[in-house]
């Protein structure tokens, strides 16, 4: 049965209106009538069946029928990555979207080939969001503001998490070498850019002993790297 976003929908909801784009993909691409069953997601760990009431030209009204219960995955699992070229960037925070990553960092480093724009965050939300109705994933990701490397670390920091480096330079100590399920705290990954870090950001990463990790025996793209590490963290805590 399909699923559609509704940010508005809660625990305590009986009738839920929807507009906008979800309107126009119910009624315009699914062509979905009055008595129709859908799932409703409000990207907030809220998910429920609901009845199609009523439609009107511009907004459904929805009853919800019942509450489905969906799990988080303890403790956080976060990632922080360089904006990447040729939308694949939109490939990751798709992907990691569908893993049920919790938070997601984008930043600029020094190899960075792009900067953000007005719209970045707004378009990574939107990816996102398609890809929780895909996967039936009940919590959308925050993702942060685009900043400087240093200053996405301090935050990443100060939101409580322990920093892992994905890094090319280490061929020995692996993900399972650092993370047990012995040892729970909320996680963020780093991924470098296209070129990877430079030499001044590794020093930058050993003055402040942040663990390092080899991902495999090759050399991964960046967006590749991200879904690994992720998958390589959920497989241990599983």
């Amino acid at each position: 049965m399909p699923c559609f976003y509704a940010a508005n929908l809660t625990k305590q909801s009986k009738l839920i209106e929807i507009s906008a784009s979800e309107h126009h993909h119910i009624t315009r691409v699914f062509r979905f009538t009055e008595g129709k069953e859908i799932f409703l997601n409000s990207g907030k760990g809220v998910y429920a069946k609901a009845l199609i009431k009523e439609i009107s030209k511009k907004h459904l009204t929805c009853q919800i029928l019942d509450f489905i219960p969906k799990e988080k995955y303890q403790p956080d699992i976060a990632l922080a990555f360089s904006l990447l070229r040729n939308k694949n960037d939109h490939l990751l925070v798709e992907k990691l979207t569908e893993l049920g990553v919790a938070e997601l960092f984008p930043f600029e480093s020094d190899y960075s080939v792009r900067k953000a724009s007005n719209n970045t965050i707004e378009k990574f939300n939107i990816s996102a969001i398609e890809a929780i109705k895909q996967c039936d994933n009940g919590y959308l990701p925050l993702i942060n503001q685009v900043k400087k490397l240093k200053n996405q670390i301090e935050e990443i920091q100060n939101k409580g998490y322990e920093i892992l480096i994905a890094s090319e330079k280490e061929k020995k100590i692996s993900l399972k070498d650092i993370v047990t399920k012995e040892n729970l705290k909320p996680i963020c990954i780093l991924i470098g850019p296209e070129g990877g870090f430079s030499q001044e950001e590794f020093d930058y990463f050993a003055e402040k002993n942040f663990k390092q990790y080899k991902l495999g025996l090759n050399i991964l793209r960046a967006e590749t790297a991200g879904i690994c590490a992720v998958s390589q963290v959920i497989n241990i805590l599983l």
